[in-house]
């Protein structure tokens, strides 16, 4: 391209194209053709200089600090660490773009929680390691939601967890609890950060023991698991590279990402009868899928009952929505209808469980563990819970799961 472009440079200062321009004459043609191939050179070039570049034309920026705190990359193996994940992370260009655009919903709900909490505000790239900046992530762990939470933390921390209602995938609640816990961690390691992210991989009293077995609240000293002896450093090259992606060969900026949708948000409460998702939304006019994507706490088949809760739903639909709601919040159709309770009916109850519903399932062909929840009125958490199951387990046909205690 370089020598093509060199030869027309040459030829245009021997014969001036001005000078060969007449209207008419072959060498106007000729000019016309030049000038063309010219434009398309030139856009060539620019099409090349913005794709990705060999990775080891990149470098991490220098002076990169984590929450205030400078990164000791003049340490050799600080800077291995931390240029393995940052390589890595640049090797996954597609993820790297996800995270871009979902961070345009995600970003602005994480500021506003640390200027409430007096957290820091790297905690951002923290959320993009734990969760991919999305709501229903569950680890083989159990933990779940924005910030992977574990169940006892999050209720610690005043998130509703049960299996009707989960708001570890609530991005504002969530967010809130997830800024407040991080900035206690940290707090206990006498504000250092680096330590506080790891104690939240890790878990405040495995790092507190390492620390006093080792003798160094050196967090680049400590010899820890991989996984958290990783975690820091991915959260530094997730922050060097998304503060920084024009450097590195990305055109998007955040600001092109997947916007907030509007919604309405309405209070509902069932009482008495249960509802399921999917008669809800029939009867609010609002497509089950729409339903469950605009509110990703709903952790079961059915709506929560005796309690209040703020669903959300499409904007214009609020109307319809609260009086569906204000009528008692009844679908097309109850489900399980259930009558005043006194202790003596709850023996009763469980013993009509346990001679009318099974107890487990055997796995057929084609069938999902969502349509296996479904079709014995669990949530797919429980089913996990029950049956010991990872989010990459596979059912095979079969296998027998146990749908209840």
């Amino acid at each position: 391209m370089r020598p093509l472009l060199s030869f027309l440079t040459t030829l245009s200062l021997a014969a001036p194209l001005s000078a060969l321009a007449e209207p008419g004459s072959v060498a106007a043609t000729s000019s016309a053709r030049l000038a063309a191939l010219e434009a398309r050179i030139a856009m060539l070039e620019a099409e090349l200089a913005q794709r990705p570049k060999d990775l080891g034309a990149y470098t991490l920026p220098t002076g990169i600090s984590l929450c205030g705190q400078p990164v000791p990359l003049d340490r050799p193996e600080v800077r291995e660490r931390v240029e393995r994940e940052f390589y890595l992370m640049l090797g996954d260009r597609d993820q790297v773009v996800l995270w871009t655009k979902r961070a345009r919903r995600v970003f602005p709900v994480v500021d506003a929680a640390v200027q409430k909490t007096s957290a820091c505000g790297d905690i951002k790239y923290l959320a993009v390691i734990e969760s991919g900046l999305r709501p229903a992530v569950t680890s083989h762990a159990d933990a779940h939601g924005w910030w992977q939470f574990m169940s006892p933390t999050a209720r610690e921390y005043g998130l509703a967890v049960d299996e009707a209602w989960d708001e570890r995938a609530d991005l504002d609640a969530s967010t809130q609890a997830g800024a407040r816990y991080l900035r206690d961690l940290a707090r206990g390691f006498g504000g250092d950060w680096a330590l506080g992210m790891a104690a939240y991989n890790t878990g405040m009293g495995r790092l507190n023991r390492a620390i006093d077995a080792q003798g160094t609240r050196d967090f680049w000293a400590l010899d820890l698991v991989e996984e958290a002896e990783r975690y820091v450093p991915r959260v530094i090259a997730a922050k060097a590279i998304m503060q920084n992606l024009q450097s590195y060969g990305f055109v998007l900026p955040v600001e092109q990402g997947y916007p907030d949708e509007p919604v309405d948000i309405v209070d509902v409460r069932i009482d008495g009868a249960r509802v399921s998702v999917l008669d809800a939304a029939r009867a609010m006019g609002v497509e089950a899928r729409t339903l469950r994507r605009l509110n990703p706490t709903l952790a079961d088949t059915h709506l929560p009952t005796g309690r209040s809760f703020g669903l959300r739903v499409p904007r214009g639909q609020g109307a319809r929505v609260t009086a569906w709601a204000q009528g008692g919040g009844r679908a097309t159709r109850a489900v399980e209808a259930a009558p005043a309770v006194t202790p003596r009916s709850k023996v009763a109850q469980r013993e009509t469980r346990a001679t009318e519903k099974p107890r487990a399932h055997t796995v057929a062909r084609g069938e999902s563990l969502g349509a296996i929840a479904s079709k014995h009125g669990v949530s797919v958490d429980t089913l996990r819970k029950l049956n010991r199951l990872g989010g990459r387990d596979h059912l095979q046909v079969g296998q027998r799961l146990i749908v209840r205690r």
